[in-house]
């Protein structure tokens, strides 16, 4: 079976209540990804908005955290190491039940640490894995930095000789293009 995937950009904007809808294709993966799920019945999923992360929070399946739980369990406990990813994917997490109109209700801590308020548009963005919320302005940003340094270190960069290379067809380039 193929597993789905988060993918595409959406901006929506935050009502007067703070309830914000999730993408319709990001809540069919996450219907797909959560077993206690059934038509009528509300899907779960989790965001995470530990201080590993800037300008974003990044929100998970019910199966994609139940693998970060499981791995985050066969840590040795006594560890910094543990104890830091406790911190930033259980600790600074919150579960969420989407209501039968397709919206959660976004904290105020997550729209503070989002920079937006009530009424302001969020960015969701497609991760594969996972999604995540921006404040559109810094999601635009982080795309605009990405890309210029992109162009600065691979002028001729081709996203599908990168595939290519990925299946194997190519060698990989050494020094970049």
């Amino acid at each position: 079976m193929r597993i789905k995937r988060f993918k595409g950009e959406e901006e929506l904007k935050i009502d007067s209540k703070g309830r914000v809808s999730i993408p319709a294709n990001f809540r069919r993966v996450l219907e797909s990804q959560d077993p206690d799920w059934t038509e009528g019945k509300s899907v779960g999923m989790t965001i995470v908005y530990g201080s590993h992360l800037t300008n974003h929070i990044e929100c998970y399946s019910v199966d994609t955290m139940s693998e970060v739980e499981e791995l985050i369990d066969r840590m040795p406990s006594s560890g910094v190491r543990a104890k830091t990813m406790v911190r930033n994917f259980l600790t600074e997490s919150l579960d969420f039940s989407i209501d039968d109109t397709g919206r959660i209700v976004l904290p105020a801590k997550l729209r503070t640490k989002l920079g937006v308020a009530l009424g302001d548009a969020v960015m969701f963005a497609g991760c594969g894995k996972t999604f995540r919320i921006w404040n559109p302005t810094a999601y635009a940003d982080v795309v605009a930095a990405e890309t210029a340094a992109l162009e600065e270190d691979e002028p001729a960069f081709d996203p599908d000789a990168i595939l290519d290379e990925l299946r194997g067809l190519t060698a990989p380039l050494a020094g970049g293009l």
